[in-house]
């Protein structure tokens, strides 16, 4: 019987220097290591720049909704609230709401009532919730000239005129991200929601 010829075993070049041998893998194995490490580093800087632009993006595109009222427009007698956005990006506006001390609405059949008290009233408003305001856009929640000396409106304008002062607006609005918000119109920051029902109520984070 003939055996097959035993197939050639392959040998590590060795160079004749013990300690060469032994420091060429350990070097090999460093410099892997060494490669797997940058890696996870270049990886975890990328997300650090990711997250960074991401917050820039939404930094520059944030809205931010003020309330203002005044006695004086255009240099003459009237009662005006005005909705703006101030930030820098555009406000979708979930629901606005205006009570007074008792709870009661303003921002709610508001025209209805002025035209009951003064039916020739150039009251004004406009719509507001469920809107977009853009960045830099006001819009009037009510614009109520003085009525005339002697008309029977009078006594309502002059008492809208101190309880301006008593009134109480918030509001639900979110931004081009979907990153939702309450505001009181107060000192306090807006609190962040998961996102403004239709209700006129929001889901608290």
């Amino acid at each position: 019987m003939v055996e097959a010829p035993e197939p050639p075993h392959h040998h590590a070049h060795k160079t004749g220097l013990p300690w060469f041998d032994l420091v060429v893998p350990i070097a090999v194995l460093c410099i892997s290591v060494a490669s797997l490490l940058t890696s996870l580093q270049s990886e975890k800087s990328m997300h650090a720049l990711v997250e960074q632009n991401r917050r820039l993006v939404s930094a520059q595109s944030t809205p931010l909704l003020m309330l203002d009222s005044a006695n004086l427009v255009d240099g003459k007698q009237a009662l005006s609230m005005t909705l703006s956005n101030v930030g820098t990006g555009p406000a979708r506006i979930g629901w606005f709401r205006l009570l007074d001390d008792q709870g009661n609405s303003y921002s709610k059949n508001f025209y209805e009532r002025v035209r009951q008290v003064d039916p020739t009233a150039t009251f004004t408003s406009q719509q507001i919730g469920g809107t977009l305001m853009r960045s830099g856009e006001g819009r009037s929640v009510f614009n109520w000239p003085k009525p005339a000396d002697g008309s029977p409106a009078l006594a309502s304008w002059a008492k809208l005129e101190t309880d301006r002062f008593y009134l109480h607006g918030s509001a639900c609005y979110c931004s081009m991200f979907n990153e939702c918000r309450i505001t009181d119109f107060g000192d306090d920051q807006p609190r962040a929601v998961d996102s403004c029902d239709k209700a006129g109520g929001a889901k608290q984070k």
